[in-house]
Order: C-alpha cells, then structure tokens, then sequence
C-alpha cells in the first residue's frame, strides 16, 4: 500500500499583504508536514505552484527549506507549469527548482509522426507512471491536447497518472460559463483508463467520474488563491486544502481519496444592496452595519450591489471603509462594486475596483475592432493574447540593483514576440 498526495494553485507570490504572505508559506508548511507525517511517496503540484514565473526570492527562500526537507525524507515532488508561472522565452522559478533537483518537472513532450506524444515518469519506489500537459499560451495548450498521441499513453501498462492545468468542457463550473478567456478542454482529447486525473486551473474544489475516465480530481487552491472570486470565496467559508490518495495492488483503495482541509485564515463576507437609497446615507448605513461586525483577524469582503436612487457611485467611500476595517485589524479588506450602479448615470462602461477585471472589460470591448483573418487576434484568442501580451510588458526592465537592464529589456522583447508569435517575420 502507498499514498500519494495532490496539490494545485499554490500560487506562492499572490499576495502584498504581510499577514497573507506568512500565512501563504505557514498553508505550505502545515501541507508538507502533513504529508510527510502521513507517509506519502511523492507529491503532485498540478501547475501554479508560484503566482508569476519569477516570485519574491524571500517567499523562494521559505519554501526552498520545506522542499530540502521533503528532499531529506525521499519524497519527490512531480510539477507541471501552470498559467501563471509559465513564461515563454525564459527560465522560471519552476525550471530553477529543476535544475537545483529539489522538483520534477513531468512535461516532457516530442513529436512523432505529427502527434505530441509525453514521455511517462516513472516513480523508483512505487512504479507509478505519470505523464502531464503544462498550462501554456494563448490557445497553443489546447492544440496539444488536440494533437496529443493518446493511444501511446493509453497502452501503457501499471498504475497511472495524468497531470493537467486545464478546464474540462464538460465540468465547466456555472461561474465559468460564458467567460470568454478560459479555455477549456473536451474529455475525449485526454488519455482513457488512466487510475487518477490530477487536475489544476479551476479554483474549486470538485471531484469528477464519467466512462474512461474515472478519479478526475480538482483539488482548487491550497491557501486562497490569486483573483476576487478566490478571496470571496474563503470569506464565505470555502474550505482550502488538497488530497491524499491511497492505493493498493495498482488501484485507488475505495473510499481511498480523502481532502485534507487547511485552514489559516477565517473570513467575513458581508453584503449591502443599495438599491432605491441616496448615496449620501449609503456610508452611515455600511459603517453602522459594519460596527456590528466580527473583523479582527479575518478576511474580510464588502460586496455593495443594486442602483442606487441618487448621487454617484464615487460617493460611497471606501478609502474610508477600509481605512476603518484596517484599524479594526481586519486582513487585506476587499471592496467589490461590480454590481453598484446609479440612475443618474446613463452609462457605467466598467464598473470594478480589481484591476483584472477592468483590464478584461476593456480588451473585451476593443478586441471586437480588430479586423484580422489571424484567429489568435479574434474574440476569445485575441483578449487571451492581448492579456498574455500586457503580462510579458508588465515585467521590469531593472535588474535586481533597480538600474536598467540590457539583457532583461532584451528578454521582454523575445518574450513579446513570441507571444504574437512573429518571430519569423522579424528574422526576416
């Protein structure tokens, strides 16, 4: 008998804010330890297990010890990218943990005969075969899968993993329908028959079993994630953790896959509809409600929605409402105002305080302009490219000194060009 544990959506790196920071590697610590006191053979981290290609190097250091530790005990840990800590043209953190032996990357693909077809890592102590699909650029993970040799994979012997960073069309979650930038993948483009699918990408936690492929698993985050949803989410209570997996004679033991809560944050998510109220008696009524609150040490989100009767949506003061939700100890106060609206504006464009989410709102309304028979540049694939684009820019040209670095601004540069894939016409 062994076990095996399951993790996805780390995302080491997410967070500014100094509490979340050290709760982010506590979350880490407590998973690892679990998983050494349980007795597990190897881990699985289904893609971003870093928030960017290249975190903080203090929250590296961190985890660097626990990997040394899971390292010492001859526990090996099996990674694949995700979406966030892929970065096209250049080394991430995940290659350096490789290089350094501390990680096993899975993703080992070649082509045969015009199919992609992975090399299967087998684990020394357990025999266990794994084989995985890294989280890439706009729309070119989905064509691997699309050309993936499946018949290779399916006619391997022994117990099986299959590790991916992707949406399942047919388990699409209903918070999923709809969005315009998430690639999903059709089940009959993976692997049939294999024991376990190890999935990652979709932050909530679900468990999935249809004909030829059963154990399909979504752990979800293992602290709180990265966006909104994901901090709304444990503000409502949502449970964070991953799994462990037990098996016997090349097959999961029933009842053998169990999740494992960790819990080191407690949330607060309160609601406002401010609908047919003035804007000027909105701010005595938040923070009169808010008095009544339990704040201190909590992760606490404020979702103000409906359209208000009179005044503008700016009157409502939430510099103000976190200031005081911050001197009342409350962890990173989160202010959603998607849904808030007024009579006296005929039109809101975008309407949200998540800079991901005006980002979005905006490629989303250009993209539409763009006359272009390149499909990459159209609908979906174009905001995908447009948001993959502004990610690869959004990296600093300053070395770790802060002076402007030649070979970094050279790197952008590549990077940039690979993702609009024009790297042929600027040979030429």
């Amino acid at each position: 008998m062994f076990k095996f544990a399951h993790m996805a959506d780390i995302h080491i790196g997410a967070h500014k804010d100094k509490r979340l920071m050290e709760l982010e590697i506590q979350a880490f610590n407590e998973s690892i330890d679990i998983c050494i006191k349980e007795g597990v053979k190897f881990i699985i981290i289904a893609g971003d297990f870093f928030d960017k290609p290249i975190p903080e190097l203090e929250q590296v250091k961190k985890i660097i010890k626990k990997l040394i530790e899971l390292s010492q005990s001859n526990i090996p840990v099996y990674v694949i990218y995700g979406s966030h800590d892929y970065s096209p043209g250049q080394d991430s953190m995940i290659d350096l943990l490789e290089a350094a032996k501390l990680i096993i990357k899975i993703y080992n693909p070649k082509s045969v005969d015009g199919k992609i077809r992975l090399e299967m890592y087998q684990d020394k102590e357990t025999g266990v075969k794994l084989a995985g699909i890294s989280a890439r650029k706009v729309g070119l993970e989905k064509a691997y899968f699309e050309k993936l040799d499946r018949e290779h994979l399916e006619n391997q012997d022994g117990f099986k993993i299959f590790v991916f960073h992707s949406g399942i069309e047919e388990f699409k979650p209903s918070f999923l329908k709809g969005a315009m930038d998430m690639e999903c993948i059709p089940i009959n483009w993976f692997p049939k028959g294999f024991n376990y699918y190890a999935g990652g990408h979709i932050h909530k936690r679900d468990e999935f079993n249809i004909q030829n492929y059963q154990n399909i698993i979504f752990p979800g985050p293992s602290f709180i994630g990265w966006g909104t949803k994901d901090y709304t989410d444990v503000a409502k209570g949502e449970k964070r953790g991953f799994y462990i997996v037990s098996c016997e004679d090349n097959k999961i033991i029933e009842n053998g896959i169990k999740f494992v809560e960790i819990k080191k944050i407690e949330g607060n998510f309160i609601e406002f509809d401010v609908t047919g109220k003035r804007s000027k008696l909105v701010n005595d009524e938040i923070n009169k409600k808010l008095e009544e609150e339990e704040v201190d040490n909590k992760l606490v989100v404020i979702r103000i929605f409906g359209e208000l009767l009179s005044g503008n949506t700016s009157d409502i003061d939430t510099i103000g409402i976190r200031k005081s939700l911050t001197d009342r100890n409350a962890i990173s106060p989160q202010i959603n105002r998607n849904k808030l609206s007024t009579k006296e504006l005929q039109k809101i464009r975008i309407s949200s305080e998540d800079k991901l989410e005006i980002e979005d709102g905006l490629f989303r309304e250009n993209v539409i302009n763009i006359k272009s028979e390149n499909k990459l540049l159209q609908n979906k694939n174009g905001i995908m490219m447009a948001k993959e684009l502004l990610r690869v820019l959004k990296e600093s040209p300053k070395d770790s000194n802060g002076k402007n670095s030649t070979a970094i601004q050279n790197k952008i540069v590549k990077s940039g060009i690979e993702t609009l894939e024009i790297a042929e016409i600027m040979e030429e």
